[in-house]
């Protein structure tokens, strides 16, 4: 059994909490496996832009990057496929969030951020994961030729009522999924979207299988793509909910376990080595 796609979370899972990489050691990695013909997807709620800020052009211009959730896909600065929300549902999701204390929701178009709110600390959050940040009084003020592929929703809350507060919009909106991410966000993008529409488009283009596929994550955005991958990781670190949705486990991200299972994968002829990180679930 061979591996030909690997999809790769960013916060939590790749990055360390302090949002850095061992750059050096992910260069050899990546160049070992771009020669195996393996392809490499960063798959992030992160937006494209932000995304490519932490590699340098050569490793830009490598890998796929799947933003915002896996909606907004890009290679070498080609936008190749992305799915939105109907603006109205947008609108309508603005002024649903209002009515409840703590939720600080931006929108996601792929090559830029809208953000309604001025506060410097709430901005700053913001900032975390996007560099291109415009400001607006109402998200009816996002250009009419400008579709949502996003909306990523700060919250203040503990992560049993964000989780609560995602049930609430996939029932309330059925034409959107809505899912907890790290850090206290929630994501709601298309229902057709999620990393793992992201995952199928790659494995649709290149013909290639789940049993060929291994995905990494921490939080429950990744569930979707877990679900295309044999090889589903999950993190030391992850939301318990995602472990039971995964195959396997490895460390935690500080210890930047992604990179040595990589490695691990890079030395080994057979994928027999990954039964000593198999989880009991399914």
């Amino acid at each position: 059994m061979t591996i030909k796609l690997i999809a790769i979370d960013m916060d939590e899972t790749f990055l360390k909490t302090d949002k850095t990489y061992d750059v050096a050691r992910f260069k050899r990695i990546l160049a070992d496996l771009l020669a195996r013909d393996i392809i490499v997807c960063i798959a992030s709620g992160n937006s494209f832009h932000k995304l490519e800020a932490y590699f340098d052009e050569e490793d830009r211009n490598r890998l796929y990057f799947a933003g915002d959730n896996g909606n907004y896909i890009v290679r070498e600065q080609t936008l190749l496929h992305a799915i939105s929300i109907n603006p109205e549902t947008v609108i309508s999701i603005e002024h649903f969030l209002d009515e409840f204390d703590g939720f600080h929701p931006n929108v996601s178009t792929g090559d830029k951020t809208y953000f309604r709110e001025k506060d410097e600390e709430e901005l700053e959050i913001v900032k975390r994961y996007n560099d291109r940040i415009v400001l607006v009084e109402t998200f009816n003020d996002i250009p009419v030729n400008e579709q949502a592929v996003k909306i990523a929703i700060h919250s203040e809350k503990a992560l049993h009522e964000n989780k609560t507060m995602a049930r609430i919009i996939n029932e309330r909106y059925d034409d959107c999924s809505a899912v907890t991410s790290g850090d206290g966000w929630l994501d709601v993008y298309h229902r057709d979207g999620g990393k793992g529409s992201s995952v199928r488009y790659l494995q649709d283009k290149y013909n290639i299988s789940s049993d060929e596929t291994m995905t990494f994550g921490d939080s429950l955005n990744d569930a979707s793509m877990m679900h295309e991958a044999l090889f589903s990781v999950s993190m030391g670190n992850a939301d318990p909910d995602l472990v039971a949705e995964t195959r396997y486990q490895i460390g935690n991200n500080n210890d930047q376990a992604v990179l040595d299972l990589l490695e691990e994968l890079l030395a080994n002829n057979s994928m027999a080595f990954m039964k000593k990180y198999r989880t009991h679930k399914r």
